[in-house]
Protein backbone atom coordinates (compact mmCIF):
# COMPACT_ATOMS: atom_id res chain seq x y z
CA UNK A 1 0.00 0.00 0.00
CA UNK A 2 2.99 2.24 0.60
CA UNK A 3 4.46 1.93 -2.82
CA UNK A 4 2.10 4.02 -4.96
CA UNK A 5 2.42 7.11 -2.54
CA UNK A 6 5.58 7.02 -2.73
CA UNK A 7 5.89 6.79 -6.64
CA UNK A 8 4.22 9.89 -7.04
CA UNK A 9 7.19 11.27 -5.47
CA UNK A 10 9.55 9.06 -7.81
CA UNK A 11 11.28 11.56 -9.91
CA UNK A 12 7.98 12.97 -10.91
CA UNK A 13 10.39 16.09 -11.51
CA UNK A 14 12.69 15.06 -13.80
CA UNK A 15 11.97 11.88 -15.20
CA UNK A 16 9.56 13.13 -17.87
CA UNK A 17 12.19 15.04 -19.66
CA UNK A 18 14.84 12.97 -19.35
CA UNK A 19 13.99 9.88 -20.95
CA UNK A 20 15.42 7.76 -18.34
CA UNK A 21 13.30 4.41 -17.77
CA UNK A 22 14.77 4.19 -13.90
CA UNK A 23 13.18 6.95 -11.73
CA UNK A 24 15.18 8.85 -9.11
CA UNK A 25 13.92 8.22 -5.45
CA UNK A 26 13.95 12.14 -3.43
CA UNK A 27 11.41 12.94 -0.87
CA UNK A 28 8.69 15.87 -0.70
CA UNK A 29 10.94 18.58 0.19
CA UNK A 30 13.42 18.11 -2.29
CA UNK A 31 10.10 17.59 -4.50
CA UNK A 32 9.55 20.96 -4.19
CA UNK A 33 12.90 22.40 -4.25
CA UNK A 34 13.37 21.29 -7.34
CA UNK A 35 9.91 22.79 -9.09
CA UNK A 36 11.11 26.17 -7.69
CA UNK A 37 14.13 26.04 -9.23
CA UNK A 38 12.49 25.24 -12.51
CA UNK A 39 10.48 28.04 -11.97
CA UNK A 40 13.19 30.47 -11.01
CA UNK A 41 14.70 29.41 -14.36
CA UNK A 42 11.81 30.05 -16.46
CA UNK A 43 11.37 33.79 -14.19
CA UNK A 44 14.95 34.43 -15.11
CA UNK A 45 14.25 33.45 -18.51
CA UNK A 46 11.65 35.83 -19.20
CA UNK A 47 13.04 38.88 -17.34
CA UNK A 48 16.41 38.47 -20.18
CA UNK A 49 13.82 38.75 -22.62
CA UNK A 50 12.38 41.81 -21.31
CA UNK A 51 15.14 43.52 -20.71
CA UNK A 52 16.55 42.97 -24.25
CA UNK A 53 13.49 45.28 -25.70
CA UNK A 54 12.12 48.64 -24.06
CA UNK A 55 9.23 48.63 -21.65
CA UNK A 56 6.85 51.78 -21.35
CA UNK A 57 7.66 53.91 -18.63
CA UNK A 58 4.25 53.77 -17.18
CA UNK A 59 4.00 49.62 -17.24
CA UNK A 60 4.10 47.74 -14.25
CA UNK A 61 5.14 44.32 -14.17
CA UNK A 62 2.05 42.08 -13.37
CA UNK A 63 1.62 41.08 -9.49
CA UNK A 64 3.54 43.70 -8.35
CA UNK A 65 1.36 46.77 -9.51
CA UNK A 66 0.03 46.60 -5.38
CA UNK A 67 2.79 45.88 -3.61
CA UNK A 68 4.63 49.01 -5.32
CA UNK A 69 1.80 51.45 -5.26
CA UNK A 70 1.54 50.35 -1.28
CA UNK A 71 5.11 50.91 -0.93
CA UNK A 72 5.24 54.25 -2.97
CA UNK A 73 2.44 55.73 -1.22
CA UNK A 74 4.68 54.85 2.52
CA UNK A 75 7.50 56.92 1.04
CA UNK A 76 5.63 59.67 -0.14
CA UNK A 77 6.03 62.98 1.68
CA UNK A 78 3.70 64.08 4.37
CA UNK A 79 1.89 67.10 3.65
CA UNK A 80 3.76 67.97 0.33
CA UNK A 81 7.14 68.10 2.37
CA UNK A 82 10.16 65.85 1.83
CA UNK A 83 11.11 66.76 5.65
CA UNK A 84 9.78 68.12 8.59
CA UNK A 85 10.58 71.94 9.69
CA UNK A 86 13.60 71.80 12.00
CA UNK A 87 12.19 73.00 15.79
CA UNK A 88 14.05 75.11 17.88
CA UNK A 89 14.53 73.72 21.46
CA UNK A 90 14.94 76.29 24.72
CA UNK A 91 18.64 76.36 23.98
CA UNK A 92 18.42 78.23 20.18
CA UNK A 93 19.32 74.80 18.80
CA UNK A 94 18.19 73.33 15.75
CA UNK A 95 16.47 70.01 16.27
CA UNK A 96 16.27 67.23 13.80
CA UNK A 97 12.77 66.06 13.74
CA UNK A 98 11.61 62.43 14.01
CA UNK A 99 10.47 62.54 10.19
CA UNK A 100 14.06 63.96 9.05
CA UNK A 101 15.37 60.67 10.85
CA UNK A 102 13.28 58.38 9.80
CA UNK A 103 14.15 58.57 6.09
CA UNK A 104 15.15 55.34 4.43
CA UNK A 105 18.97 54.67 4.49
CA UNK A 106 20.93 54.43 1.50
CA UNK A 107 20.75 50.93 0.02
CA UNK A 108 17.81 50.01 1.95
CA UNK A 109 14.72 48.62 -0.15
CA UNK A 110 12.44 48.51 3.15
CA UNK A 111 10.41 51.70 3.72
CA UNK A 112 10.94 53.18 7.25
CA UNK A 113 7.42 52.84 9.21
CA UNK A 114 8.34 56.37 10.71
CA UNK A 115 7.96 58.07 7.36
CA UNK A 116 4.12 57.17 7.57
CA UNK A 117 3.64 58.44 11.15
CA UNK A 118 0.73 61.13 11.88
CA UNK A 119 1.83 64.90 10.85
CA UNK A 120 3.78 66.81 13.85
CA UNK A 121 1.25 68.43 16.56
CA UNK A 122 1.86 72.04 17.77
CA UNK A 123 1.61 72.11 21.36
CA UNK A 124 3.34 75.44 22.48
CA UNK A 125 3.38 78.66 20.32
CA UNK A 126 6.26 80.13 22.16
CA UNK A 127 9.08 80.08 20.17
CA UNK A 128 12.44 80.73 21.90
CA UNK A 129 14.99 83.36 21.60
CA UNK A 130 18.41 84.72 22.53
CA UNK A 131 15.79 88.08 23.51
CA UNK A 132 12.58 86.19 25.13
CA UNK A 133 14.52 83.08 27.07
CA UNK A 134 17.23 83.41 29.58
CA UNK A 135 18.94 80.89 31.35
CA UNK A 136 19.67 81.99 35.42
CA UNK A 137 21.52 80.10 37.72
CA UNK A 138 20.00 77.40 39.44
CA UNK A 139 18.34 75.79 36.38
CA UNK A 140 16.16 78.69 36.50
CA UNK A 141 14.69 80.30 32.98
CA UNK A 142 12.99 84.05 32.59
CA UNK A 143 10.16 83.85 29.57
CA UNK A 144 9.06 87.41 27.83
CA UNK A 145 5.61 87.30 26.18
CA UNK A 146 5.14 90.60 24.72
CA UNK A 147 2.43 89.06 22.74
CA UNK A 148 -0.15 85.78 23.98
CA UNK A 149 1.21 82.51 24.08
CA UNK A 150 0.86 79.44 25.28
CA UNK A 151 3.16 76.65 27.23
CA UNK A 152 2.94 72.87 27.82
CA UNK A 153 5.65 71.89 30.74
CA UNK A 154 6.46 68.05 31.13
CA UNK A 155 7.93 67.71 34.60
CA UNK A 156 8.08 69.26 38.16
CA UNK A 157 8.26 73.03 38.25
CA UNK A 158 7.50 76.45 40.08
CA UNK A 159 6.00 79.45 38.17
CA UNK A 160 6.27 83.02 39.35
CA UNK A 161 4.53 85.74 37.45
CA UNK A 162 7.20 88.99 37.20
CA UNK A 163 5.04 91.18 35.43
CA UNK A 164 1.15 90.61 33.52
CA UNK A 165 -0.44 87.55 33.75
CA UNK A 166 -1.02 84.33 33.07
CA UNK A 167 -3.35 81.24 33.91
CA UNK A 168 -2.68 77.73 34.28
CA UNK A 169 -5.53 74.84 35.14
CA UNK A 170 -7.79 77.38 35.92
CA UNK A 171 -5.91 79.40 38.82
CA UNK A 172 -5.02 83.10 37.36
CA UNK A 173 -1.63 84.31 38.41
CA UNK A 174 -0.48 87.71 38.99
CA UNK A 175 2.41 89.30 40.59
CA UNK A 176 1.12 89.33 43.48
CA UNK A 177 0.78 85.55 44.19
CA UNK A 178 3.99 83.72 45.60
CA UNK A 179 5.39 80.69 43.73
CA UNK A 180 2.79 78.33 42.41
CA UNK A 181 4.37 74.60 42.07
CA UNK A 182 3.34 72.56 39.86
CA UNK A 183 3.88 68.51 39.02
CA UNK A 184 2.90 67.65 35.31
CA UNK A 185 3.69 63.83 34.72
CA UNK A 186 2.46 62.20 31.38
CA UNK A 187 0.25 59.86 33.71
CA UNK A 188 -2.11 62.86 33.99
CA UNK A 189 -3.17 65.65 31.58
CA UNK A 190 -0.81 68.52 31.58
CA UNK A 191 -1.63 72.03 32.21
CA UNK A 192 -1.49 74.37 29.84
CA UNK A 193 0.08 77.51 30.81
CA UNK A 194 -1.13 80.38 29.21
CA UNK A 195 0.64 83.73 29.43
CA UNK A 196 -1.43 87.30 28.72
CA UNK A 197 0.22 90.25 26.67
CA UNK A 198 3.14 91.79 27.83
CA UNK A 199 3.91 89.29 30.63
CA UNK A 200 6.99 87.73 32.13
CA UNK A 201 7.42 84.40 33.41
CA UNK A 202 9.85 82.42 36.04
CA UNK A 203 9.97 79.17 35.78
CA UNK A 204 12.31 77.43 38.61
CA UNK A 205 12.94 73.94 39.13
CA UNK A 206 11.04 71.90 41.91
CA UNK A 207 12.52 70.70 45.12
CA UNK A 208 10.65 67.29 45.16
CA UNK A 209 10.92 66.31 41.58
CA UNK A 210 14.22 63.96 42.56
CA UNK A 211 11.84 62.43 45.59
CA UNK A 212 9.28 61.74 43.09
CA UNK A 213 10.93 59.86 40.35
CA UNK A 214 12.56 58.12 43.13
CA UNK A 215 9.26 56.03 43.59
CA UNK A 216 9.99 54.17 40.78
CA UNK A 217 12.30 52.10 42.62
CA UNK A 218 9.59 51.36 44.43
CA UNK A 219 7.15 50.12 41.97
CA UNK A 220 7.38 50.15 38.17
CA UNK A 221 4.46 51.83 37.21
CA UNK A 222 5.90 55.66 38.73
CA UNK A 223 8.23 55.33 35.64
CA UNK A 224 8.38 57.36 32.23
CA UNK A 225 6.45 59.48 33.86
CA UNK A 226 8.51 62.57 33.64
CA UNK A 227 11.26 64.19 31.55
CA UNK A 228 13.61 62.02 31.90
CA UNK A 229 15.89 60.76 29.15
CA UNK A 230 16.48 57.01 28.79
CA UNK A 231 20.05 57.05 30.13
CA UNK A 232 18.59 59.29 33.52
CA UNK A 233 15.39 56.48 33.83
CA UNK A 234 18.27 53.93 33.68
CA UNK A 235 20.76 55.27 36.05
CA UNK A 236 18.31 57.11 38.47
CA UNK A 237 20.60 60.04 37.73
CA UNK A 238 20.07 63.84 38.83
CA UNK A 239 18.78 65.17 35.93
CA UNK A 240 20.90 66.68 33.58
CA UNK A 241 21.33 70.91 33.34
CA UNK A 242 19.58 70.97 29.62
CA UNK A 243 16.23 69.25 30.69
CA UNK A 244 16.14 70.06 34.84
CA UNK A 245 13.46 69.14 36.57
CA UNK A 246 10.99 70.11 33.75
CA UNK A 247 11.00 70.80 29.52
CA UNK A 248 9.63 73.28 27.63
CA UNK A 249 6.94 70.47 24.99
CA UNK A 250 7.25 72.42 21.62
CA UNK A 251 5.58 69.78 19.52
CA UNK A 252 4.84 66.30 19.90
CA UNK A 253 8.49 65.44 18.87
CA UNK A 254 9.69 66.80 22.16
CA UNK A 255 7.98 63.91 23.91
CA UNK A 256 9.52 61.24 24.98
CA UNK A 257 9.37 58.34 22.86
CA UNK A 258 6.73 55.76 23.60
CA UNK A 259 4.91 57.97 25.30
CA UNK A 260 1.74 60.07 24.38
CA UNK A 261 0.85 63.39 25.85
CA UNK A 262 -2.67 65.25 26.80
CA UNK A 263 -3.42 68.42 27.34
CA UNK A 264 -5.48 69.25 30.17
CA UNK A 265 -8.49 70.69 28.28
CA UNK A 266 -11.73 72.93 29.46
CA UNK A 267 -14.57 72.77 26.82
CA UNK A 268 -16.23 76.34 25.96
CA UNK A 269 -19.42 75.70 28.24
CA UNK A 270 -17.17 74.92 30.85
CA UNK A 271 -15.39 77.97 30.95
CA UNK A 272 -18.46 79.71 30.76
CA UNK A 273 -19.65 78.02 33.69
CA UNK A 274 -16.68 78.83 36.05
CA UNK A 275 -16.58 82.39 34.97
CA UNK A 276 -20.38 83.16 35.96
CA UNK A 277 -19.65 80.68 39.32
CA UNK A 278 -16.57 83.35 40.32
CA UNK A 279 -18.14 86.45 39.15
CA UNK A 280 -19.87 87.26 42.20
CA UNK A 281 -20.30 86.63 45.70
CA UNK A 282 -24.02 85.37 46.78
CA UNK A 283 -25.00 86.38 50.39
CA UNK A 284 -23.83 83.08 51.30
CA UNK A 285 -21.06 80.76 50.72
CA UNK A 286 -22.14 78.61 47.62
CA UNK A 287 -22.15 74.52 47.79
CA UNK A 288 -21.80 73.36 44.43
CA UNK A 289 -22.58 69.68 44.02
CA UNK A 290 -21.13 67.73 41.30
CA UNK A 291 -22.32 64.57 39.66
CA UNK A 292 -22.38 62.36 36.88
CA UNK A 293 -20.80 59.19 35.20
CA UNK A 294 -17.87 57.79 35.28
CA UNK A 295 -14.53 59.37 33.36
CA UNK A 296 -16.75 62.42 32.63
CA UNK A 297 -14.58 65.01 34.46
CA UNK A 298 -16.08 65.59 37.87
CA UNK A 299 -12.85 65.86 39.57
CA UNK A 300 -11.16 67.84 37.12
CA UNK A 301 -13.87 70.43 36.87
CA UNK A 302 -13.98 70.23 40.99
CA UNK A 303 -10.60 71.04 40.87
CA UNK A 304 -10.36 73.89 38.55
CA UNK A 305 -13.30 75.63 39.95
CA UNK A 306 -11.36 75.59 42.92
CA UNK A 307 -8.53 77.42 41.77
CA UNK A 308 -10.66 79.70 40.10
CA UNK A 309 -12.65 80.64 43.47
CA UNK A 310 -9.04 80.77 45.66
CA UNK A 311 -7.42 83.15 42.23
CA UNK A 312 -9.95 85.06 40.62
CA UNK A 313 -10.42 88.78 41.53
CA UNK A 314 -12.18 89.79 39.06
CA UNK A 315 -15.07 89.24 41.24
CA UNK A 316 -17.02 91.21 43.71
CA UNK A 317 -14.87 94.94 44.19
CA UNK A 318 -11.35 93.05 43.61
CA UNK A 319 -11.90 90.65 46.01
CA UNK A 320 -11.43 86.47 45.99
CA UNK A 321 -12.16 83.90 48.49
CA UNK A 322 -9.15 83.14 50.45
CA UNK A 323 -10.06 79.32 50.58
CA UNK A 324 -12.24 76.43 49.29
CA UNK A 325 -13.66 73.64 50.90
CA UNK A 326 -13.80 69.92 49.24
CA UNK A 327 -16.16 67.35 50.67
CA UNK A 328 -14.85 64.35 48.39
CA UNK A 329 -17.14 61.97 48.42
CA UNK A 330 -15.64 59.78 45.84
CA UNK A 331 -14.04 56.97 47.52
CA UNK A 332 -12.47 55.19 44.37
CA UNK A 333 -10.19 58.17 43.53
CA UNK A 334 -10.24 60.42 45.82
CA UNK A 335 -8.04 63.52 45.88
CA UNK A 336 -6.67 64.45 49.40
CA UNK A 337 -7.27 60.87 50.71
CA UNK A 338 -6.09 57.25 50.72
CA UNK A 339 -8.42 54.82 48.50
CA UNK A 340 -11.34 54.02 50.78
CA UNK A 341 -11.86 57.38 52.20
CA UNK A 342 -14.36 59.87 52.46
CA UNK A 343 -12.86 63.65 53.61
CA UNK A 344 -13.36 66.94 54.36
CA UNK A 345 -10.39 69.58 52.80
CA UNK A 346 -9.75 73.14 53.38
CA UNK A 347 -7.64 74.10 50.24
CA UNK A 348 -5.83 77.96 50.80
CA UNK A 349 -3.56 77.35 47.82
CA UNK A 350 -4.09 76.49 43.78
CA UNK A 351 -4.32 72.21 43.16
CA UNK A 352 -1.61 72.03 40.19
CA UNK A 353 -0.87 68.60 40.79
CA UNK A 354 -2.25 64.69 40.77
CA UNK A 355 -3.33 63.32 43.75
CA UNK A 356 -0.49 60.97 44.20
CA UNK A 357 2.13 63.84 44.28
CA UNK A 358 0.07 65.83 47.34
CA UNK A 359 -0.06 63.01 49.61
CA UNK A 360 -0.19 65.83 52.54
CA UNK A 361 -1.69 69.44 52.37
CA UNK A 362 0.61 71.95 52.70
CA UNK A 363 0.67 73.28 56.59
CA UNK A 364 -2.25 76.61 55.78
CA UNK A 365 -4.31 73.87 54.06
CA UNK A 366 -5.40 70.68 56.16
CA UNK A 367 -7.57 67.77 56.12
CA UNK A 368 -10.12 68.61 58.82
CA UNK A 369 -12.56 65.45 59.10
CA UNK A 370 -12.24 62.05 57.34
CA UNK A 371 -14.42 58.91 57.62
CA UNK A 372 -12.70 55.51 56.36
CA UNK A 373 -15.53 52.96 54.30
CA UNK A 374 -13.66 50.15 53.98
CA UNK A 375 -14.25 50.07 50.23
CA UNK A 376 -13.49 52.02 46.90
CA UNK A 377 -17.78 50.94 46.44
CA UNK A 378 -20.27 52.99 48.41
CA UNK A 379 -22.52 49.92 47.38
CA UNK A 380 -20.94 48.09 50.09
CA UNK A 381 -22.98 49.73 52.89
CA UNK A 382 -25.08 52.72 51.48
CA UNK A 383 -26.55 53.80 54.77
CA UNK A 384 -22.93 54.10 55.96
CA UNK A 385 -21.57 55.89 53.60
CA UNK A 386 -24.24 58.63 53.49
CA UNK A 387 -23.98 58.60 57.52
CA UNK A 388 -20.36 59.55 56.70
CA UNK A 389 -21.15 61.86 53.81
CA UNK A 390 -23.34 63.86 56.04
CA UNK A 391 -21.69 63.89 59.07
CA UNK A 392 -19.06 65.86 57.59
CA UNK A 393 -21.20 68.32 56.02
CA UNK A 394 -22.26 69.27 59.09
CA UNK A 395 -18.96 69.25 60.60
CA UNK A 396 -18.55 72.10 57.96
CA UNK A 397 -21.52 74.03 58.85
CA UNK A 398 -20.57 73.80 62.50
CA UNK A 399 -17.22 75.20 62.01
CA UNK A 400 -16.06 78.70 61.35
CA UNK A 401 -15.06 77.68 57.81
CA UNK A 402 -18.94 77.49 56.75
CA UNK A 403 -18.17 80.89 55.21
CA UNK A 404 -16.18 79.81 52.66
CA UNK A 405 -17.47 77.85 49.18
CA UNK A 406 -17.92 74.21 49.48
CA UNK A 407 -17.68 71.84 46.51
CA UNK A 408 -18.96 68.13 47.08
CA UNK A 409 -17.54 65.40 44.50
CA UNK A 410 -19.38 62.29 44.06
CA UNK A 411 -18.87 58.78 42.89
CA UNK A 412 -19.35 58.18 39.29
CA UNK A 413 -22.12 55.91 40.42
CA UNK A 414 -25.77 57.24 38.55
CA UNK A 415 -27.83 54.54 38.69
CA UNK A 416 -29.71 52.19 40.75
CA UNK A 417 -28.91 52.33 44.04
CA UNK A 418 -25.68 54.89 43.46
CA UNK A 419 -28.75 57.02 41.97
CA UNK A 420 -30.98 56.75 45.00
CA UNK A 421 -27.59 58.07 46.99
CA UNK A 422 -27.54 60.75 44.80
CA UNK A 423 -30.60 61.35 45.27
CA UNK A 424 -30.82 61.32 49.11
CA UNK A 425 -27.58 63.44 49.38
CA UNK A 426 -29.38 66.06 47.25
CA UNK A 427 -32.21 66.79 49.47
CA UNK A 428 -30.17 66.42 52.84
CA UNK A 429 -27.33 68.83 52.18
CA UNK A 430 -29.52 71.23 49.61
CA UNK A 431 -26.58 72.37 47.83
CA UNK A 432 -27.09 76.20 45.95
CA UNK A 433 -26.85 74.34 42.56
CA UNK A 434 -26.38 70.60 41.16
CA UNK A 435 -24.20 70.30 38.18
CA UNK A 436 -24.49 66.96 36.24
CA UNK A 437 -20.75 66.15 34.46
CA UNK A 438 -22.96 64.78 31.31
CA UNK A 439 -24.97 65.82 28.42
CA UNK A 440 -25.99 62.26 26.94
CA UNK A 441 -28.22 61.03 29.98
CA UNK A 442 -29.34 58.72 30.47
CA UNK A 443 -33.14 60.85 30.60
CA UNK A 444 -33.84 58.74 34.02
CA UNK A 445 -30.99 59.51 35.85
CA UNK A 446 -31.23 62.97 35.06
CA UNK A 447 -35.23 63.48 35.54
CA UNK A 448 -34.54 62.10 38.92
CA UNK A 449 -31.92 64.57 39.77
CA UNK A 450 -34.06 67.35 38.76
CA UNK A 451 -37.24 65.61 41.14
CA UNK A 452 -34.58 65.33 44.02
CA UNK A 453 -33.84 69.14 43.54
CA UNK A 454 -37.52 70.38 43.46
CA UNK A 455 -38.06 68.11 46.63
CA UNK A 456 -35.58 69.77 48.52
CA UNK A 457 -36.35 73.17 48.06
CA UNK A 458 -39.63 72.83 49.06
CA UNK A 459 -41.09 75.83 49.76
CA UNK A 460 -38.36 78.03 48.59
CA UNK A 461 -37.10 78.18 44.77
CA UNK A 462 -35.87 75.23 43.12
CA UNK A 463 -32.61 74.27 43.42
CA UNK A 464 -30.83 75.24 40.07
CA UNK A 465 -29.97 71.94 38.09
CA UNK A 466 -26.99 72.71 35.17
CA UNK A 467 -26.08 70.14 32.70
CA UNK A 468 -22.55 70.22 30.97
CA UNK A 469 -20.31 67.77 28.32
CA UNK A 470 -17.97 65.62 29.77
CA UNK A 471 -14.52 65.99 29.49
CA UNK A 472 -12.60 65.00 25.95
CA UNK A 473 -10.83 62.43 26.49
CA UNK A 474 -8.76 60.69 23.17
CA UNK A 475 -5.20 59.78 24.64
CA UNK A 476 -4.34 56.39 24.12
CA UNK A 477 -4.08 54.33 27.86
CA UNK A 478 -0.66 53.44 29.01
CA UNK A 479 -2.22 49.78 30.05
CA UNK A 480 -0.93 47.99 27.74
CA UNK A 481 2.75 49.24 28.57
CA UNK A 482 2.16 50.32 32.09
CA UNK A 483 -0.87 50.12 34.59
CA UNK A 484 -0.61 53.04 35.88
CA UNK A 485 -4.24 54.74 34.98
CA UNK A 486 -4.58 58.23 33.28
CA UNK A 487 -6.04 59.57 35.96
CA UNK A 488 -6.81 59.17 40.26
CA UNK A 489 -3.97 57.48 42.57
CA UNK A 490 -1.30 55.23 41.18
CA UNK A 491 -2.36 51.09 41.75
CA UNK A 492 0.63 49.03 41.63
Amino acid sequence: MAAPKKRKLDGSGSGSGSGSSTPTMMSAFAARQQLWGVAATRNSTAVEKATAEPAPENVTQPGRSDRSSKRQATEEPVLGSTTAPTTTSADSKPRQTAIESGQPRAGSTTPRVESAEAPVRQHSSFRPSKKNLQRRAGGRIVLTCPEAERLVLLGSYGVKVQEGEATIAGAILTPSDEVQWVHAPLCHAVPVLRAADDTVLEVLPHPAAKGLRQLAKLNPCFARLWNETASQESARSKPSKSLGTFQIIYTSDDVPKRAALQELVSPAEWNKKLSGLAAGKPRGAPAIFLCGPKSSGKSTFGRLLANRLITDRRGSKNELWSSVMVLDLDPGQPEYSPPGVVSLSKIAVPNLSPSFCHPILPPHDGQLRAHAIASVNPGLDPAHFIECALDLYAHYQRSRDAKYPLIINTPGWIQGTGLDILSDLITAIRPTEVIYMSQDGPDDTVSTLQSACNAAAAAAAPIPFTTLPSQPSDILSRRSNNPQPLAGTPHP
